[in-house]
């Protein structure tokens, strides 16, 4: 994030996050979600895509 932001624009862009995370978790297409939320279909790709990847909780040994 650039330094610029003020806190309401952190707090805007983390609950944006939130809501993409829970959609995800949820099931929701990519495509639904950016409906939902808006924004480009990389900032969404890129968080679903760490949610699908089933590496989630689980620690290296």
């Amino acid at each position: 994030m650039p330094k610029n932001f003020d806190s309401g624009e952190r707090v805007v862009e983390l609950l944006r996050a939130l809501i993409i995370v829970q959609l995800g978790l949820a099931g929701v297409g990519q495509a639904q979600i950016r409906k939902i939320v808006g924004g480009s279909m990389n900032d969404i790709n890129a968080i679903v895509k760490l949610l699908r990847s089933g590496r989630r909780g689980q620690v290296k040994e």
